[in-house]
């Protein structure tokens, strides 16, 4: 074996390659059992697809356990009902005395160490990153961590301590995750094949290190693999195809029972016998074997589960496992050991990916900032024909027009053919007409208004054509008129000016003020939108990243509970949920000047509540949705609804804080 040179005593790094850590105080005492793995009748369907069909399989306390069979024969899948990220349709299994994940039992957790078929690692990490972050999982203290991983260094060839996963080569990232499978030492090995894309001289190293670490007796090992003639090498070799065990044994006695020279040909001769008794069957007995077991599975799962039988027939052959109402609390109650290190794996990633943190921090400060730039404001330099048929220097017409807001309307004086024709060919947003009595009939209007004619009243008017096809520059157009012809008769008439106003009163205002802007009304619900969004999107993406990946899966079988996965996320996305806050305050407060009448204590929850929802919203769609592809679609999907139905559009009280 590879490993640290002898020593006339067992120096630290020996004890910790012979499995002997430092004993957690709280790890519960295990039972010597004889059966490291105990299989019997276990069933896994995915619907109506059975993938694992009433499998006995048996893996001996101490010994390296072959499981061989092509791919899609279901080895996966049983690998993961054996560390309980899978659970079975039916059956019993039990991993190292009890079932997985009985509370109190370190199955998942520090006593397995698990190398899925997926590379499941952080791409992010560096290789110390990697073995220090599933070492603070599996509550090894930094010593401990160190000495293992310069170890496994040494021991798989691995590239510098520093070196990030995402550069290397697929055999460096697959030696890098058996690294990671064996940093604790643990009682039970289960490696999904390690030796993919590894070189022969690694290949033979690494099952060398496999028969010296079974030889002290405390670590099983069961090991699936494409390559059936290394399988020679393991104490036992289970063979098995569509779901079935076909044959459990030694590999001598398998090749002397079937008279074959290699472990190939006698899985061959297996397969081709079973083919041979599937074929003697006639279509209507199969038919029938098949409706009479989907029938008894679907009656068993409509009742209660089934407990499989034992040898002797008799569900009371099943050991029974109890444990007390500590050993449960502590097993449902959160590790703050396991939050810490998801909540610095969160971290590091963020550190390592400088750009995506500073577009996940920038992106509501310049969806903001846009939103009060261009939505709500009065529009500039929009073109309005004059057509002003009086030629007067002391005209009213003329000083009414001087009273138009020069900054938005810029007045283009047009005879009336040209003014007509300019607005038809999009040149002009109106036309503004004065008649050529306009001065001498607004004088008799506002003089005499009760013995006023139509003729009067017409020829006194200010008449305005708009093109409607913006209805926000039409109405701004609309209202400058108004607020000109109003500034007009206050400064011609003074305290009479009540005389030719609308018989219509607006009082001040209950809430709000009275010349408060779009941009003022609309900003509140931006902000709520723009923070929902944006923590549903980052959510769905990462769970469903990390669940494609294997990188959840890996994570829950080293010991990491759903419960604790959650709050790690909730506090680390709480964190950027924060900095977005604190920038999109700054710019709206300080910057846009958008007024704040309320708490700003009270601005900032409800923004952050808003966020909670948006994270438990990602969780949903993460839960319900397997691709990214479609998460982000279901994300996107969700904003606008979200801002229509939010009170910004549809008129309804929706808070409105700031």
């Amino acid at each position: 074996m590879a490993g640290p040179p002898p020593h006339s005593g067992p120096t630290e790094m020996e004890d910790l390659n012979q499995g002997n850590l430092r004993e957690d105080p709280e790890a519960p005492a295990v039972p010597p059992v004889t059966m490291a793995i105990s299989c019997r009748d276990v069933c896994r369907s995915y619907g109506k697809l059975k993938v694992i069909s009433n499998l006995d399989l048996t893996v001996p306390h101490g010994q390296i356990y072959g499981l061989l069979g092509p791919s899609g024969c279901g080895k996966t899948t049983l690998l993961k009902c054996m560390v309980g990220t899978l659970k079975i349709s039916r059956g019993h299994i039990s991993v190292l005395g009890k079932p997985p994940s009985f509370p109190g039992h370190e199955v998942p957790g520090r006593m397995v160490g698990y190398m899925p078929q997926d590379l499941a690692l952080y791409n992010e990490f560096t290789i110390s990153d990697t073995l220090t972050f599933f070492g603070h999982i599996h509550g090894l203290t930094s010593k401990e961590t160190q000495a293992r991983m310069d170890f496994l260094v040494d021991f798989l060839d691995l590239p510098q301590k520093c070196s990030l996963v995402r550069n290397l080569s697929g055999g460096q990232r697959r030696r890098v995750s058996l690294g990671a499978a064996l940093l604790q030492n643990p009682q039970l090995l289960i490696l999904d094949e390690p030796t993919v894309g590894v070189d022969p001289v690694l290949r033979a190293k690494i099952w060398q290190h496999l028969v010296e670490i079974v030889k002290t007796g405390k670590v099983s090992v069961i090991v699936t693999t494409h390559y059936i003639e290394e399988a020679r090498q393991a104490n036992v070799v289970g063979l098995m195809r569509n779901g079935h065990l076909l044959a459990e044994g030694p590999p001598e006695d398998l090749m002397k029972q079937h008279n074959a020279s290699t472990l190939e040909h006698a899985f061959l001769q297996l397969c081709q016998t079973s083919d041979l008794m599937d074929s003697k069957q006639s279509p209507s007995q199969q038919a029938g074997l098949l409706g009479s077991s989907q029938s008894l599975e679907s009656r068993r799962e409509e009742s209660q589960p089934i407990l499989s039988l034992g040898p002797a027939g008799s569900p009371e052959d099943l050991p029974q496992y109890t444990a007390d109402w500590k050993v449960r609390a502590r097993h449902v109650l959160p590790k703050w050991r396991n939050i810490s290190a998801l909540i610095m794996k969160t971290l590091i990633r963020m550190k390592r990916m400088p750009g995506s943190l500073c577009f996940q921090f920038l992106l509501p400060v310049i969806q903001i900032s846009l939103m009060c730039l261009c939505v709500g404001g009065d529009p500039k330099g929009i073109q309005v024909a004059v057509v002003n048929n009086e030629t007067s220097s002391s005209a009213y017409s003329k000083s009414l027009l001087a009273f138009l807001d020069n900054s938005s309307i810029e007045q283009v004086p047009r005879s009336h053919a040209d003014a007509f024709t300019g607005i038809y060919n999009g040149d002009y947003w109106g036309v503004i007409g004065f008649g050529e009595n306009f001065t001498s009939y607004l004088t008799k209007r506002m003089l005499n208004p009760q013995v006023s004619s139509k003729e009067v009243v017409d020829g006194g008017s200010v008449h305005v054509w708009l093109d409607l096809t913006n209805q926000q520059i039409a109405l701004m157009l609309q209202a400058k008129v108004h607020q000109a012809f109003q500034a007009f008769v206050n400064n011609k008439l003074g305290s009479m000016a009540y005389l030719v106003a609308l018989p219509i009163k607006i009082e001040e205002p209950i809430y709000g003020h009275m010349n408060t802007d779009f941009t003022t009304f609309i900003t509140p619900g931006a902000v709520l939108s723009i923070t929902f969004y944006l923590a549903v999107g980052l959510t769905a993406l990462s769970f469903v990243l990390e669940r494609k990946e294997g990188l959840l899966d890996r994570c829950w079988v080293a010991g990491v509970s759903s419960l604790e996965t959650m709050l790690a996320h909730l506090l680390s996305q709480l964190f950027v949920i924060s900095v977005q806050i604190l920038l999109m305050l700054l710019f709206v407060l300080l910057v846009f000047k958008i007024p704040n009448e309320g708490s700003l204590v009270l601005v900032v929850a409800l923004i952050i509540l808003q966020g909670v929802t948006g994270i438990a919203f990602g969780l949903v769609i993460s839960a319900a949705i397997d691709d990214e592809q479609s998460a982000n679609q279901a994300a996107l999907g969700v904003f606008y609804p979200n801002l229509v139905i939010s009170g910004v559009i549809w008129p309804e009280v929706c808070g409105g804080f700031l």
